[in-house]
């Protein structure tokens, strides 16, 4: 059931709720073509039955209706992937949340949890707008903070073809390494989504790669990521360009600058990081 909410990006709607009803409904549905496509009558020439191809059309359908019901928030779905069910040899299909750029920053900026003053802003933001969701569409929620530690990395990779840059971030073909990871809703009907595959990675063609140069204090090296020497510097007086700007080093990457943080979106995460 829907909660009343404080901020203006969470306030429910008659327009939210039914479309939630109305994914379940699809879902509910969903379970009784399963069964009727079982049966080997009435096949097409290209060997699928109309209810078979009324639940491969049900992913993209899910995952539009999702959009809609994120839009408020900034949020937005990213891809289908699938992860291991409870049964042996049962998937169960996911859909990966996030955000690309600031998309996010208008809702949450506005948020009870951006101004209160707790720990962790954003975190329990992004809990309140999707467990609500969650609930309506019957999903498990996961996320890519707190407990258990799920590997959301190798889910955006599933859900989006993406592949980690030599920052250690999963950089994508357009948007660079400005996607955060929000939130993952794994469904236990069983349907169909699509796959995903990347030809090329942006960074086996950037010669200079200068995001592993740009660090002041060279914290990305062969050893791996120095976030202790990266931490210390950008708390100091001489990373005050890096704390209120952001990162340099993500800044120098040539691949969806378009899509950077804003300042203030930059300067919010850099305080938190410190």
């Amino acid at each position: 059931m829907w909660r009343a909410r404080r901020s203006p990006c969470r306030t429910p709607s008659p327009e939210h709720a039914r479309s939630g009803h109305h994914i379940v409904g699809k879902l509910k549905a969903a379970k009784k073509l399963r069964i009727l496509s079982s049966n080997p009558s009435g096949r097409h020439l290209c060997g699928q039955t109309k209810n078979e191809i009324a639940l491969s059309n049900l992913a993209d359908e899910l995952r539009s209706d999702v959009q809609g019901l994120l839009a408020a928030s900034g949020m937005m779905p990213f891809g289908w992937f699938t992860v291991d069910g409870d049964q042996r040899d049962r998937k169960r299909p996911a859909l990966l949340i996030g955000n690309i750029g600031s998309s996010l920053w208008p809702a949450f900026s506005r948020s009870v949890e951006f101004s209160d003053g707790l720990k962790n802003p954003m975190d329990r933001w992004t809990k309140e707008v999707v467990e609500p969701i969650a609930s309506e569409l019957k999903a498990e929620a996961r996320y890519p903070f707190g407990q258990p530690h799920w590997p959301f990395q190798t889910y955006a990779k599933a859900a989006t073809g993406m592949d980690n840059s030599p920052l250690g971030l999963v950089i994508h073909p357009e948007f660079g390494l400005w996607t955060a990871l929000r939130a993952v809703f794994v469904f236990d009907d069983d349907f169909e989504v699509p796959t995903h595959h990347v030809d090329w990675h942006p960074c086996d063609c950037c010669v200079d790669k200068p995001c592993l140069s740009t660090c002041p204090v060279d914290s990305f090296g062969p050893d791996g990521y120095d976030w202790k020497g990266c931490k210390a510097h950008v708390a100091s007086e001489q990373g005050v360009v890096c704390l209120s700007g952001g990162c340099l080093a993500r800044h120098a990457c040539p691949v969806g600058t378009e899509y950077a943080y804003d300042n203030e979106h930059q300067a919010f995460h850099m305080a938190a990081y410190i």
